[in-house]
C-alpha cells in the first residue's frame, strides 16, 4: 500500500507540471490527495472503538481540455478507501467525464458531471477536504450522467441560473438509477456574498418519490467565511431528510485558520451506518461538529489537526446512543 501512495504522489507531482497547448487547443493536468491519520476514541459501533490508522478519503487525477474559446472538457479518476474504521480497502472509479460548450454568458455540459445540488456551495466554502457538506454526507448525490445548462440572468445584479437533468442510467461515480430534475438560482448581491435557492424532483416507483428544497447564504472576506445551509428532502413513505448546517473559517495568522462545519439532523439518518469515514447511528437525531486548525505549508500542502464529534438525542426506545468521537490529522496535497 505504501508503494501505491508513493506512486500516486509522484504521478500527481508530474501531472501538475503537464500542460500541452497547440493553436486553438490546450490540455492541462493536475490532481489532489487527502486523508486522515485517525483515532476513534468513542463510537456507537463497538468494533470501531479505539481503532486507529490511515484512511484515504480521496486521491484524484484530472485532465482538463479546451478547444478554441467555446469548447471545454474534463476527465477525472479517483481512488478512495471504502469500509469502516479499522477495516478500510482502497478502490477507484471514474468521477468526471464530460464535454461542454460556452454560448455567450451561458454554458451547456453533458456526460458524467457534478450535480448542481451543492457544487457552488462546495466551491465557495472550499473545505471539502475536511468534511463533506451535510446533504452530501446524508445521501444527496454529487455526480450524475446527464446534461446541465448554466448562465447569467443579470450581470449587474449578480443573478445566475442553473438547470440540470440527471438520467436514470448509471456509470462509475453515478449510483442513482432514477431520473432527476434540478434547478437553482444564485444571487451575489455584493462582493463576497452568496445566496442560493435550489429545488429538485426525483420520480421513483411506488410511493417513494423524492423532492428537495434547499437554501444557502454565506459571506466571505479575506479574514473569515461564514455560511448557513438548510436542506429538506421529502421522501414520501420513506423517512425524510432534514438538516441544517453552519460553516465557518477564521484566519488566525498568514498560514493558520480555524475551520469547522456543524450540522444537526432533525430526523435519524436511516443509512447512517453506511456513511464511510463518519458513520451515524440510524436510530436517533444527531448533532455533529468537525473542527480544527488548518496550517498551510506552502502552495500545495495543508495539515489540519481536527476533531469529529457526534452527539445523539434519545431514540424512539428512550436510549441515547454512544457518542462518536474521532481525533484526526488531515493531510491535503493539492496540485490543481
Amino acid at each position: 500500500m505504501s508503494r501505491f501512495y508513493c506512486l500516486f504522489l509522484l504521478t500527481l507531482s508530474a501531472f501538475s507540471q503537464l500542460s500541452i497547448a497547440d493553436e486553438g487547443f490546450s490540455v492541462s493536468a493536475g490532481g489532489m490527495l487527502f486523508g486522515d491519520l485517525y483515532y476513534v476514541s468513542k463510537s456507537h459501533l463497538p468494533d470501531a472503538t479505539e481503532s486507529a490508522g490511515w484512511v484515504t478519503r480521496r486521491g484524484v487525477l484530472t485532465a482538463n481540455g479546451k478547444a478554441g474559446q467555446s469548447w471545454f472538457g474534463r476527465a477525472r479518476v479517483e481512488a478512495f478507501d471504502t469500509g469502516s474504521a479499522g477495516d478500510y480497502d482502497l478502490t477507484g472509479q471514474g468521477r468526471d467525464l464530460y464535454i461542454g460548450r460556452k454560448l455567450g454568458q451561458h454554458a451547456i455540459t453533458g456526460g458524467l458531471i457534478p450535480t448542481i445540488s451543492y457544487d457552488v456551495i462546495e466551491h465557495y466554502w472550499n473545505k471539502r477536504y475536511l468534511v463533506r457538506l451535510a446533504p452530501d454526507l446524508h445521501g444527496i448525490p454529487s455526480r450524475d450522467l446527464g446534461i446541465s445548462l448554466k448562465g447569467k440572468i443579470s450581470t449587474n445584479a449578480g443573478v445566475s441560473y442553473r438547470l440540470m437533468y440527471g438520467s436514470s442510467a448509471t456509470w462509475e461515480a453515478d449510483h442513482n438509477p432514477y431520473d432527476k430534475f434540478m434547478g437553482a438560482v444564485v444571487f451575489q448581491p455584493t462582493e463576497g456574498s452568496l445566496v442560493e435557492l435550489y429545488v429538485d424532483q426525483e420520480p421513483r416507483p411506488g410511493n417513494h418519490d423524492r423532492s428537495t428544497a434547499q437554501a444557502f447564504a454565506g459571506q466571505k472576506t479575506e479574514q473569515y467565511f461564514m455560511g448557513a445551509l438548510y436542506t429538506h428532502q421529502d421522501r414520501q413513505s420513506d423517512p425524510p431528510l432534514e438538516v441544517v448546517a453552519l460553516l465557518g473559517t477564521l484566519k488566525l495568522t498568514s498560514n493558520a485558520s480555524l475551520v469547522s462545519q456543524f450540522h444537526y439532523l432533525f430526523e435519524p439518518s436511516p443509512k447512517g451506518n453506511s456513511i464511510t469515514y463518519l458513520p451515524f447511528d440510524p436510530t436517533a437525531r444527531a448533532s455533529n461538529i468537525v473542527a480544527g486548525i488548518e496550517f498551510s505549508l506552502g502552495h500545495h500542502l495543508l495539515i489540519t489537526p481536527n476533531v469529529a464529534w457526534t452527539v445523539y438525542d434519545q431514540n424512539s426506545q428512550g436510549v441515547r446512543p454512544e457518542d462518536d468521537l474521532q481525533l484526526r490529522l488531515t493531510v491535503f496535497f493539492n496540485f490543481e
